[in-house]
């Protein structure tokens, strides 16, 4: 009995699909307003209620001394689906070239969504959340993360995971449009401490994303969702399409980096 292909999530061919283009970005943007109403109009909040959970006190979550309406803390929380959206957009209208249909944009784009409201629910959650205590005196952004060990982990994960997978894509992207690499695999740059570095970069900064709004039990879930799910298919399906496409060329690049998604693990 043959087994079951594994499914690829993207399209491997190379197309401008405009329209699923065009629906990605707007809906990755929409996000950004969906966490930050999420927290403001106290949504998500009342979801905790609704659930049978006891959601952070409103006010360690609203501030009338601050821009966004936010403590600097839940700031923080709206500014990760930020950084995770930007990231995404600049992806697509700048680095991706393969086909993206209505469907998949609108798949991909609500899976991210989903992640990321499911952190925006721990962060209000009391029994996750990692608001910092109360203080008599005002705390600066950088003063109650630098004073909570968790949370300076998580933002150095969030942003060595999107620093790595967005710089690693750029190289790949460059190598790609000298006409004297046409028909060649990359494997230089930071794709030469792991051939599929930048699925390592999205599960660190995903991690760092959870660990940030529910602490460490439900970072070590999504970093092992994601590792698992990229070490079971990602990878062995990109590897099937690149040994295909490339030959020997790719399994010399295989040889030669010891490492899959993240270096020194895997």
């Amino acid at each position: 009995m043959s087994e079951k292909p594994l499914h690829d999530n993207v399209s491997r061919h190379k197309t401008p699909s405009a329209p699923g283009r065009a629906v990605f970005v707007g809906l990755r943007a929409l996000d950004v307003l969906w966490q930050y109403r999420l927290l403001t109009r106290g949504w998500a909040s009342q979801c905790i209620e609704r659930l049978g959970g006891h959601s952070i006190p409103i006010t360690q979550i609203l501030s009338s001394a601050t821009s966004t309406s936010l403590t600097p803390y839940y700031t923080l929380v709206t500014l990760l689906s930020l950084g995770s959206s930007i990231k995404q957009i600049g992806t697509m209208l700048f680095i991706s070239e393969q086909e993206t249909p209505v469907p998949s944009a609108i798949a991909v784009a609500g899976f991210n969504t989903i992640f990321n409201s499911a952190n925006t629910l721990l962060s209000v959650w009391s029994l996750t959340s990692q608001v910092p205590a109360e203080t008599e005196v005002p705390l600066s952004p950088g003063e109650f993360v630098l004073l909570n060990p968790l949370l300076s982990l998580g933002v150095g994960a969030y942003i060595l995971g999107i620093l790595t997978e967005t710089v690693s894509e750029v190289q790949r992207t460059l190598f790609k449009k000298d006409p004297a690499n046409k028909g060649k695999p990359y494997g230089g740059g930071l794709f030469s401490l792991a051939t599929n570095i930048n699925y390592g970069g999205y599960t660190i900064w995903r991690a760092g994303y959870a660990l940030i709004c529910g602490g460490a039990a439900p970072a070590v879930v999504t970093f092992s969702f994601f590792f698992w799910d990229f070490a079971t298919r990602g990878v062995p399906v990109l590897d099937g399409y690149l040994e295909d496409r490339y030959g020997q060329a790719y399994k010399n690049i295989k040889e030669r980096v010891k490492y899959r998604l993240i270096p020194g693990v895997y």
